[in-house]
């Protein structure tokens, strides 16, 4: 059975031999590899996403995202005039896929957007006046959105042909404590665009993972009840280990990361050792449901020691090497 046949069957809950590996890195060892299809990170000064805006400067830009500078849509007089650039216009989008799957042609492909949908629309219009957005102005969101959204579906349909398997949403949608916004909110603007970009996924064959930072549980449901595959939540611990595999563990699979606000930083070898059995004690069954997570950065961020501990553990009781 090759690697690809692996993690779908992990996904689909169909008995993979053993528990696939996701990497973003140490790709000689991974299942699934994740590859970046959009450029955030263009311009003279790598500063430029190619939705227009920029970004703060900061160190290591390309692993915490960080802030953008002054909003596109300043005034919603401007959104007439906004124009992201078009799929078509970088014509070197897949060559790292190229380079990747000629290199490893036996793996699954997930197709990184980075950032996407709100947190895109976001970026543009500007974070604060966004959420006041939704209530003041909720015709000019839903048109934002509309064109983020529709973007966003033709690069789902260049990923098909380009033969990735699966699709990686990014949006962070919790604080700390709770939603960024209320369920009310997802349900009316957000939930039947992604439902249509779910569908227009499936329908060319590949598989929907969505990422999430912060309190997102709440949202867990929904997203299964739109055909959600796989479910990386960048703060399980946040959002509660053993709720999430006893409510919703046959329904999704999930991909979780040590965390990185929590454990990461702050715990012990031990804590991270804890953490990651316990993931595979509430996510992993005989018939799937559960892949191994390896985040690139953590040796430069919370120390070289942890990333190999989350590499010998996930070595010892994961991949089939």
């Amino acid at each position: 059975m090759t690697r690809l046949e692996a993690a779908k069957r992990a996904i689909h809950f169909q008995n993979p031999p053993y528990i696939p590996m996701f990497r973003s890195e140490y790709f000689e060892r991974a299942d699934v590899l994740r590859i970046p299809v959009e450029n955030h990170f263009g311009g003279p000064k790598k500063l430029t996403s190619e939705w227009g805006f920029e970004w703060e400067e900061q160190e290591d830009l390309q692993f915490y995202m960080g802030q953008t500078k002054t909003p596109i849509i300043t005034d919603w007089d401007l959104l007439p005039s906004y124009k992201p650039a078009s799929i078509d216009a970088d014509p070197h989008r897949f060559d790292y896929a190229d380079k990747l799957m000629r290199e490893y042609p036996d793996r699954y492909y997930l197709a990184d957007f980075q950032i996407s949908g709100f947190t895109v629309a976001s970026f543009v219009r500007g974070f604060e006046d966004f959420l006041m957005d939704f209530y003041l102005e909720p015709n000019k969101v839903e048109e934002l959105l509309d064109i983020v959204f529709a973007r966003e579906e033709d690069l789902i349909r260049a990923c098909a042909a380009k033969g990735f398997h699966g699709i990686a949403f990014y949006d962070d949608m919790g604080t700390q404590q709770s939603l960024i916004f209320s369920k009310e909110i997802f349900r009316k603007f957000f939930k039947p665009r992604f439902k249509k970009q779910f569908d227009l996924a499936h329908s060319l064959g590949m598989d929907v993972f969505m990422h999430s930072c912060g309190r997102v549980v709440d949202l867990i449901p929904e997203y299964i009840d739109i055909g959600l595959d796989i479910m990386n939540c960048g703060q399980p611990a946040l959002n509660g280990i053993e709720y999430m595999g006893r409510e919703f563990g046959n329904d999704v699979c999930f991909c979780l990361p040590v965390g990185y606000q929590t454990t990461a930083v702050t715990g012990t070898l031990q804590d991270v050792e804890d953490e990651l059995l316990k993931y595979i004690e509430c996510f992993a069954k005989k018939s799937g449901g559960y892949i191994a997570y390896i985040l690139k950065g953590y040796a430069g961020t919370f120390g070289a020691e942890k990333e190999r501990k989350i590499i010998e553990i996930y070595d010892k009781y994961c991949g089939r090497d």
